[in-house]
């Protein structure tokens, strides 16, 4: 069958992983894209999409240091593209380059819109032990994630559900969901419909250790620490302290059971460590310490030597 002609002029930016899944979607249906926007020249993952998009005979416009550089602003708007589309990027789009395409820009955002704006959706829908989330496409303004909706897939979130599993799956979903919208802008306008007004809404803050949220609290139950586990794993990661070693737990699982041990507080350590919480026990399946080693929670027992009385808890 021959493949459908597109002559809209799409202009793309993004990071990876979202902007491989999205990019090699939309070319292999012959998608018309003018022009590649990836990361700055010092951003690590700036060489993978660069790559990627010259090995499909991609335009690549580089900047260095701001996306109101003015000598790349003039490239942008040379390419006279139809549309902008951001599949995933850690920078705010200036509205000096909002205005450079006929019909403005739209963005993919793993969310089900206005709930949870922000950095880190993935995380944040796990830790607070939602059992759906969606993702969004959007038009852009010059806020983050407020501008009117085009399209929403709702899905169900796995019991099991780590922040890379949900990361890979949308990745997938975006790019079926952004294709199947630029096919439509061939011949129709995008539907648009705004986003509700005010700030009720859940917000999905950046996590990390500049932020100082990424520590486990001991004295919420095994379940929400269970939770914040996955939802860490495996780009961020579930911090504590054993002593004056940081430790990183990468998944763990609940044993129902009461106690009335300080939270934090080594339950036992006989066949595999665990660790009272402020409600039942949490045992670790597996735990990396300091730089020093990768364990399984059967391991870690031969390893270190636990003393029940020994507490993890941030310093």
């Amino acid at each position: 069958m021959e493949k459908k002609k597109y002559t809209k002029k799409i202009l793309f930016i993004g990071m990876p992983d979202m902007a491989l899944s999205c990019l090699n979607k939309l070319i292999k249906n012959g998608i018309n894209v003018v022009g590649v926007i990836p990361p700055p020249k010092n951003d690590p993952t700036n060489k993978l999409l660069t790559s990627t998009a010259e090995r499909l005979g991609l335009k690549v416009i580089q900047y260095n240091n701001s996306l109101k550089d003015t000598d790349f602003l003039e490239k942008i708007k040379n390419l006279n593209a139809d549309i902008g589309v951001v599949a995933s990027f850690n920078q705010k789009i200036p509205k000096e380059l909002l205005t450079l395409t006929k019909d403005g820009f739209i963005n993919l955002h793993p969310s089900l819109l206005p709930d949870y704006r922000g950095a880190n959706p993935y995380s944040h829908v796990i830790i607070n032990g939602e059992k759906e989330s969606a993702i969004t496409l959007h038009f852009m303004d010059e806020n983050f994630d407020t501008g009117d909706i085009i399209s929403q897939y709702r899905f169900k979130i796995d019991e099991d559900e780590t922040m890379g599993t949900l990361f890979m799956r949308t990745n997938d979903m975006c790019a079926a969901m952004l294709f199947e919208a630029l096919d439509y802008y061939e011949t129709r306008r995008l539907p648009r419909k705004p986003q509700p007004k005010g700030g009720k809404y859940k917000k999905a803050y950046a996590l990390s250790f500049e932020n100082h949220n990424v520590f486990i609290d001991w004295n919420k139950s095994a379940e929400e620490i269970e939770r914040f586990i996955r939802a860490l794993n495996p780009f961020i990661g579930a911090f504590t302290h054993y002593k004056d070693t940081i430790v990183r737990i990468n998944s763990a699982n609940i044993i129902k059971k009461h106690h009335k041990l300080k939270p934090g507080s080594i339950y036992n350590a006989n066949k595999s460590l665990k660790i009272a919480c402020g409600k039942d026990i949490l045992e670790i399946e597996s735990v990396q310490f300091g730089a020093y080693f990768i364990s399984t929670g059967e391991d870690i027992v031969n390893r270190v030597d636990f003393k029940k009385g020994e507490y993890f808890g941030n310093k």
